[in-house]
């Protein structure tokens, strides 16, 4: 009894840690496709809530959760190559290197969906939420939400069927310009708590 029970647990970590790798890959995934591929490092913040979501996991503090990335052999031992954990203020830094990067570029292809998704906001700086909506009825059904003024954001749309795309994007219009954040659902509930 006792060995299933361990062995469960290391289902749900290892579950969880590929949810982790996941975030990362997809977060490289939208840079490249905006920027196009670089050979460099890229670095990411993750406020402490968001990587104990990810994880499901409570930790003490940003170093309490570094310590409990950097031992976890998972995360270390991944494509993605050697990674850096930073305290870096109210966030933790995430460097992946050249090589994790690359990894990325040759073995992950990005959704139809946010290939368009991108290149829409790139072709058109003032897009009405109208056309937001278009890309969004091409690729399965989907809702659109009005967000609170305080949020920052005007609207969200996401995927009610996750497997298309499985973040929240929320949609503002700054200074003239149409922009969007991408959120986890999570990180999306706290914004709205907020």
């Amino acid at each position: 009894m006792r060995f299933q029970i361990e062995n469960r647990r290391l289902f749900s970590v290892n579950m969880l840690t590929d949810r982790f790798i996941k975030n990362i890959e997809d977060q490289i995934e939208e840079a490249q496709v905006k920027l196009g591929y670089a050979d460099e490092s890229v670095r990411l913040y993750y406020p402490l809530a968001s990587l104990e979501d990810i994880l499901d996991e409570k930790f003490e503090d940003n170093e309490d959760c570094i310590k409990s990335l950097l031992s976890n052999e998972e995360i270390i031992n991944s494509e993605l190559g050697n990674m850096e954990f930073n305290n870096h203020g109210r966030n933790i830094e995430v460097v992946i290197s050249p090589v994790g990067v690359k990894y990325v570029y040759e073995n992950k292809k990005p959704s139809d969906f946010l290939v368009e998704f991108i290149g829409t906001f790139a072709s058109n700086h003032h897009l009405k939420i109208e056309e937001i909506k278009e890309v969004f009825s091409k690729y399965g059904e989907y809702k659109c939400e009005d967000v609170p003024a305080d949020s920052g954001f005007k609207w969200a749309l996401y995927f009610v069927d996750s497997e298309e795309d499985e973040y929240v994007y929320c949609i503002n219009e700054e200074m003239g310009h149409t922009i969007y954040h991408r959120f986890t659902k999570n990180d999306y509930k706290k914004l709205l708590e907020a």
